[in-house]
């Protein structure tokens, strides 16, 4: 369930009063009904134990009445005493809450002796009669006097020709046989009992009532304090949220500040805030000056890069026109080495050449002296390359004895696991194994040793070779030298070139090698360039991109405002 903040706190506010409310309201409600239940119910008691008492003094007061007459034999005959006694009975009255009560006799058997309003019911044998309820009323007051004296309630005919509860005592009278009984109607009591429980259902709903408008007014209260109380967390954070949502989706203001003037949480999450704000508009303010950095660094970069890619073309268009000046130079020298006969008539011609020659050189010598540094390094990457596999051959040797050693152990177990009989046959399959991986490893060993010293005696090969170009290379450089201090005596013997035609040839045929050797070295410059070139095309390219990176960079973080 997906709930707002405003809408947790509401809950969480109302929903615990409204259930102390109504469980505070079922209590009092049941202990309210409890205690008027019990009310009525004591009074009820009550009621019926005066109206007992009542019925039992009466009783008391017409017993008293006759009790001379039991006692004294010397007032008459039994006969007459009784006679006296029915007389005094009949004529006894009590009041019943303006009704007006009576007395009456009957003996053990059921048989009517006197009554006090209905006298022709005197002498018939009323033991099975029963009232409008089905009650056996004379024989239930029998049973009562019998057992001491008892209540019996059964329903009798009122003035309203209506049945109307009433309460009947009865005692024994022992002397004589008879049970003497009276009793009165109870519905007035009902009545009150009745107004009694109506009053308190009336108080009950009257409190119920009081009750139920006092927690609509508690929670009124609770309402409103729980509106401000929301009001008050939700209110910073929905400021918190719109500057969050500014900063995120608007315009990207950082300036923005939250209220920090209270004291409670809601205060702090301020400060968090704008602290995380003044961070951010810090780092954004950094980015934007690194931007604007990268911007213009990226800027004389690419100059820089520009200007680089124009150099390298120069020089790739100069080592393709040195190139050609020393395929022309090889076919120069091979011309001269034909044309020595001839050299003579072309003294003007030789002079220009030799000119040319002297230039391309001194270039020449430059790329012998790269091309020894080279094979010098070269050299001493082969011999590294020996150090290493010298090494390697050390670590085999290691491996051999551990090869050694292993299957020698594996044996040793193979003796033991022989002597162990049948227990020993896994371990001596194990030790077997052993020893077969042994024997593969010396085998192995043996072949990497192989390889290694093959390696070897390559690296070996490779720097007699190495230093073989490398003396080659500085007999080149001597020879250069030589070539070109033959150069210059032929400038200065111009006149005597007739005679040194011979060596002229040959100085030419040497440099025909070197010239080829000179070539294959500028095809190498070229082939560098280009690739250099191309490098610097694709670093071009890149840089570019930097550029447009920047750019946008710079336009992002300009997006936000921190002023």
């Amino acid at each position: 369930m997906n709930l707002t903040i405003k809408a947790k706190v509401f809950l969480l506010a109302l929903v615990p009063p409204v259930l102390i409310a109504v469980f505070l309201t079922w209590f009092n409600v049941s202990q309210s009904n409890d205690i008027g239940r019990s009310a009525v119910t004591d009074f009820k008691q009550q009621m019926e134990q005066d109206a007992e008492n009542a019925l039992s003094n009466y009783l008391q007061l017409a017993m008293s009445s006759i009790e001379h007459l039991v006692n004294d034999t010397s007032l008459g005959s039994l006969q007459e005493r009784q006679q006296r006694a029915k007389q005094i009975l009949r004529q006894l009255r009590f009041d019943d809450s303006g009704d007006v009560g009576y007395l009456f006799v009957y003996d053990t058997e059921g048989v009517s002796i006197a009554h006090g309003v209905n006298q022709s019911l005197e002498g018939k044998n009323l033991y099975d009669f029963q009232d409008p309820n089905g009650t056996y009323l004379i024989r239930e007051l029998i049973d009562a006097a019998q057992a001491g004296g008892g209540y019996v309630n059964y329903g009798w005919q009122n003035n309203q020709d209506s049945v109307a509860p009433k309460l009947g005592y009865a005692q024994l009278l022992e002397d004589w046989g008879w049970v003497i009984g009276t009793g009165f109607w109870i519905e007035g009591l009902e009545r009150q009992a009745n107004t009694l429980e109506n009053n308190v259902e009336d108080a009950i709903s009257s409190a119920l009532i009081q009750t139920i408008i006092a927690s609509l007014i508690a929670l009124a209260i609770i309402a409103a304090l729980a509106l401000f109380v929301v009001r008050s967390i939700t209110r910073p954070l929905a400021n918190a949220l719109s500057a969050m949502d500014d900063i995120a989706k608007g315009d990207g203001d950082l300036s923005r500040r939250l209220s920090t003037d209270s004291d409670d949480e809601m205060a702090e999450l301020g400060q968090a805030f704008n602290y995380f704000a003044d961070q951010v508009a810090d780092m954004v303010n950094q980015i934007r000056h690194s931007a604007v950095s990268v911007n213009q660094s990226t800027q004389r970069l690419d100059g820089v890069l520009q200007r680089a890619r124009s150099g390298v073309n120069e020089q790739q268009q100069e080592s393709e026109q040195v190139a050609t000046a020393v395929n022309e130079l090889a076919a120069a020298s091979h011309q001269v080495a034909q044309s020595a006969g001839e050299a003579s008539h072309a003294a003007e011609q030789a002079e220009q050449l030799v000119h040319s020659a002297n230039e391309l050189l001194g270039r020449a010598v430059s790329v012998i002296n790269g091309l020894a540094t080279q094979v010098e390094q070269g050299n001493q990457s082969v011999e590294r390359l020996a150090d290493q596999s010298a090494q390697i051959g050390s670590v085999l040797d290691v491996i051999r004895g551990i090869a050694d050693q292993t299957n020698l152990l594996a044996l040793n177990a193979a003796i033991e696991s022989a002597r162990a009989g049948e227990a020993g046959r896994g371990f001596a399959v194990v030790a077997d194994e052993v020893r077969t991986l042994a024997k593969r490893t010396q085998d192995s060993t043996h072949e990497i040793e192989t390889m290694i010293e093959k390696l070897q005696q390559g690296s070996a090969d490779v720097s007699a070779v190495m230093d073989a170009i490398k003396q080659g290379s500085n007999t080149s450089v001597k020879e250069a030298a030589e070539v070109e201090e033959a150069l210059r005596q032929v400038l200065a013997s111009v006149n005597t070139i007739n005679t040194q035609n011979a060596q002229i040839a040959t100085a030419a045929e040497e440099q025909t090698s070197v010239s080829e050797t000179i070539n294959q070295n500028m095809t190498k410059i070229v082939d560098i360039a280009t690739d250099t070139a191309a490098g610097t095309e694709q670093a071009g390219d890149h840089m570019r991109e930097l550029v447009d990176t920047a750019k946008q960079l710079e336009a992002t973080v300009h997006r936000y405002r921190i002023d």
